[in-house]
């Protein structure tokens, strides 16, 4: 599992315990966190990207 995967899935985790609290503050937390992880996810998922040679 690459990084970006362990993020994406880290994140859909908490969105999941999210749906099933019913305290609102736990439910908000878990839902930065989503975001959190989300946009780690993209930023692992960038490096990961091989780069394009510069021509020039």
């Amino acid at each position: 599992m690459s990084q970006s995967q362990h993020y994406k899935f880290q994140a859909e985790q908490a969105k999941r315990l999210a749906r099933q609290v019913t305290d609102s503050e736990v439910r908000e937390k878990l839902l930065e966190m989503a975001g959190e992880y989300s946009r780690y996810a993209e930023l692992m998922e960038a490096r990961e990207q091989p780069r394009e040679p510069a021509f020039g």
